[in-house]
């Protein structure tokens, strides 16, 4: 009888990415249209600074995807409810699942911003 290959460490942040990413930019595109809104007094500064964490963010999500198509991976079931997301997916002909908790989806989308712009949480506080 074979073993079923378990996925990699590698492959599950595909995953990962490939949910968070998009969620990811969502909240960057809304707040970018609620700061056209606000009235600042340099939007120009802010939407180009949204803009470039956009890029770098559909930069990494076409990696994912890259990885997931080398790796012979497809999310075939994604959903976002009221607990957090939830993914079925396939590796290599085998069938995963995989969710994540709303507070945790959170943590990670602002772990994963202060990285893009290169602030240390820990010592600004963040988050805390």
């Amino acid at each position: 009888m074979k073993t079923i290959p378990w996925q990699t460490p590698e492959e599950a942040e595909f995953v990962k990415e490939y949910l968070l990413l998009p969620l990811m930019l969502d909240v960057l595109e809304r707040d970018r249209i609620a700061m056209g809104r606000a009235g600042l007094k340099m939007p120009e500064v802010y939407d180009v600074l949204v803009r470039l964490l956009q890029e770098a963010i559909t930069a990494d999500l076409a990696q994912a995807r890259k990885g997931m198509r080398e790796h012979g991976m497809k999310v075939y079931e994604e959903h976002r409810t009221s607990l957090g997301l939830e993914a079925r997916y396939l590796c290599r002909g085998y069938h995963y699942e995989f969710s994540m908790l709303w507070g945790l989806v959170k943590a990670e989308m602002l772990r994963r911003f202060c990285a893009y712009l290169g602030i240390d949480i820990a010592e600004k506080g963040i988050g805390s």
